[in-house]
């Protein structure tokens, strides 16, 4: 139970199974690895992997953990503050798997962060973008678009926020800030 708990409060960070095991005093890494495919097995939770060419580095770094169902998370989460970032990147993760996607995540560690990346889309997902997280935000993306596997000529950079509408231009790249309701549709 407190597992489940546990990976609902922390949707959309990359959580490893040996923190998991440690934190919650699960007896093994191996249990912790088991109760966390049962709960995918049980459709409470999505698995997202890391982004990586090399094969060993995806199966070694730590993945996010995102919910099925959103509604089951706001029933069950101990946050007392509403986390509206969090939330609509759990929406996204849906939206793309409804799509047919099998996203990653891109990081750089303590450098960069993209939410998540396709081999036709690298997307970032935040409630506003403000002077203040506006740098943070794209530099993930513009990192994220330059990694290999994307189809076709390069990737579709997008921002998804709840109420902004831009088109930007970084480093020579259009980047589209779309309202994340229409591309939700």
């Amino acid at each position: 139970m407190n597992l489940t708990l546990h990976l609902l409060a922390h949707t959309g960070q990359p959580l490893s199974l040996q923190s998991l095991a440690k934190g919650l005093a699960i007896p093994s890494v191996a249990q912790a690895a088991r109760y966390v495919e049962y709960l995918q097995d049980a459709w409470l939770l999505l698995r997202v992997p890391k982004f990586s060419a090399s094969f060993k580095q995806r199966v070694v770094s730590p993945p996010k953990y995102y919910t099925i169902d959103p509604g089951f998370r706001a029933a069950n989460t101990p946050n007392p503050t509403p986390d509206l970032g969090r939330k609509l990147e759990n929406a996204a993760l849906l939206a793309l798997r409804r799509r047919g996607a099998t996203p990653a995540f891109a990081t750089e560690a303590h450098q960069w962060e993209c939410d998540f990346v396709t081999p036709e889309a690298a997307i970032q997902v935040c409630a506003e973008l403000t002077p203040q997280n506006r740098g943070r935000e794209l530099q993930g993306l513009l990192a994220a678009a330059d990694l290999p596997g994307a189809s076709g000529c390069k990737r579709e950079l997008l921002v998804l926020t709840l109420n902004q509408r831009d088109a930007l231009k970084e480093d020579g790249r259009s980047i589209a800030v779309l309202l994340a309701w229409e591309w939700l549709d």
